[in-house]
């Protein structure tokens, strides 16, 4: 680990900064802040949805990521690891990503040859555990992509803000101000607790600031790339959503899509943002497999629903005009 948490960024006139609207940190913030031990202002009726929409062993699955004395995480599991690209990345694409033999890489370069206990049977079984994490994230990212969506008015404002403030060169006292536990002087970023010695090295990075809709204390950051730091803080205005909502997904009163559609293929044409196999489309849409199969032929036909294949399993994707029909009536 570095001795010395500070990561060079450049002088206020050369700092390479941008800001992201990635919903990855943000949901890997919500998932550490509702099943760890500490909220960090999360309200409690976003927490108790999320916890509602989970697969009941979440806990156990993630006992690895959040035992330590502050949560860390190879990037692919804190769903940023697209964040260097600078592109917009889905939640979906992030689960993709995630690899067990990549990830046995990333425990290997963090820990060396001796792997701690909490992170061992992640380690002795990964592929495993990657099933755990991928399906316990989509069910979360279910109960909260709608408030996400909420919130797009607010990251679209505080892109603005950010970026007033590189033109007026007050960007210093932006990051200062952030409402996590980072500080900007002298050309540095000074983070509140070391990282891989790894990730060390002269050059200045690039710096990311990543909105997060999770909680009014949030925080997470990463150092691990060389060429990059990214920190994400609690996004200003959260407090307008937590009093208008009381969960992050209230129902529609009336389901134009099941009107069109007819509640099944409806129902399946939802369940394809996540990416399921048929099998697990069929079971949250409550019918068999054969049942699911039929309907989903019936929508790829239209030109709604297409098959992706993903190792050995076959997932069902939305083609562009399911997503926007989806975006038109869902």
């Amino acid at each position: 680990m570095s001795k010395d948490p500070t990561v060079p960024v450049g002088s206020v006139e050369d700092l390479r900064l941008s800001i992201s609207r990635h919903p990855g940190t943000t949901l890997f913030s919500v998932i550490s802040h509702t099943f760890g031990g500490d909220a960090r202002g999360m309200p409690p009726q976003w927490r108790r949805a999320v916890r509602d929409a989970a697969p009941p062993d979440a806990a156990a699955t993630l006992r690895s990521l959040l035992t330590a004395g502050y949560p860390w995480a190879p990037d692919s599991l804190a769903l940023s690891s697209a964040m260097g690209t600078g592109a917009a990345t889905s939640v979906d694409d992030e689960l993709d990503r995630i690899d067990p033999d990549t990830l046995l890489a990333d425990l290997r370069q963090r820990f060396g040859d001796t792997v701690p206990a909490e992170w061992r049977q992640v380690a002795d079984r990964p592929q495993e555990f990657v099933d755990s994490y991928r399906a316990l994230t989509r069910a979360v990212w279910d109960a909260f992509a709608p408030l996400w969506r909420e919130a797009d008015a607010l990251l679209g404002r505080e892109v603005e803000r950010v970026g007033v403030a590189s033109v007026t060169g007050t960007l210093g006292t932006v990051v200062n101000d952030l409402g996590a536990p980072v500080r900007y002087a002298d050309g540095l970023i000074h983070l509140p607790h070391p990282f891989p010695r790894h990730a060390t090295g002269p050059g200045r990075r690039r710096f990311v600031l990543v909105p997060l809709v999770s909680g009014f204390g949030a925080c997470t950051y990463s150092a691990e790339d060389p060429d990059l730091l990214w920190v994400g803080y609690p996004l200003p205005g959260l407090g307008r959503l937590a009093h208008r909502s009381t969960g992050p997904h209230a129902p529609p009163a009336q389901d134009r899509l099941g009107l069109v559609l007819g509640p099944v293929r409806a129902a399946l044409l939802r369940q394809a943002r996540r990416r399921p196999s048929v099998s697990e489309a069929a079971g949250r849409a409550h019918v068999t497999v054969s049942t699911a199969t039929y309907h989903c032929d019936r929508l790829a036909r239209s030109g709604l629903l297409r098959r992706l294949r993903h190792g050995r399993e076959v997932r069902l994707c939305l083609t562009d005009d399911g997503a926007a029909l989806l975006d038109l009536l869902a």
